[in-house]
């Protein structure tokens, strides 16, 4: 099966960890591709279904990993360096990560839409952002590297980001929500678009 480009940075991003952990792993791309690079040592490939998880046993058969039907991290009882969390809405992590383990672990977060919702509930409940990178792979897509700790965010570090603001990749990223939010603005309603202007406006500023 082909690999996106997503994929394949997200496998990039496990280099140097010894155990890591893919909830929802669906086919197990990420965790393949880490270990054809050589970049991890053993895995825990973890689904809520048992068919996407039969069909990473396929596909990863050859490597040392454990499989779990979990629902987050329930049902997880081994120990991990790294959480991959990816390809899933803001609202869905956010409900994962509220029974994250205690402990040092790291967490390698993608969310598909509402990445501001995200970053706010992890300046909430404990977790600070060490690191944010964007990937385009057709749509953009933006990954953050989180522990566990404290950290506080403006409200330009909501939207753009606190690390990934200062990166210049992510500024054809900031063009593209720039212009997104001008299209919504056509059709809003009055209320509606007193908040896009000030989302529009921390765009606009950070691109020039």
């Amino acid at each position: 099966m082909a690999r996106s480009k997503r994929i394949e940075f997200l496998a990039d991003l496990t280099r140097g960890y010894n155990k890591v952990l893919d909830i929802g792993t669906d086919h197990g791309l990420v965790l393949s591709s880490a270990f054809e690079k050589g970049y991890i040592k053993s895995a825990i490939a973890s689904d809520l279904r048992e068919k996407p998880l039969n069909q990473a046993k396929k596909n990863l058969r050859k490597y040392p990993i454990s499989y779990v039907i979990s629902d987050g991290f329930s049902d997880i009882k081994e120990e991990f360096d790294l959480a991959i969390i990816a390809g899933m809405g803001a609202y869905l992590i956010t409900n994962i990560l509220d029974h994250a383990p205690s402990g040092h672990h790291e967490y390698l977060l993608q969310a598909n839409d509402k990445i501001e919702i995200l970053r706010t509930y992890l300046m909430n409940n404990g977790f600070s952002i060490v690191d944010e990178f964007i990937i385009h792979d057709r749509f953009y897509y933006v990954i953050l590297k989180v522990i566990r700790g404290k950290m506080i965010l403006n409200e330009d570090d909501i939207l753009l980001g606190p690390i990934l603001k200062s990166k210049p990749e992510a500024k054809p990223y900031y063009q593209r929500k720039a212009r997104q939010i001008e299209k919504i603005m056509v059709n809003a309603d009055e209320k509606r678009v007193e908040s896009l202007k000030k989302m529009h406006k921390i765009y606009k500023n950070h691109i020039l």
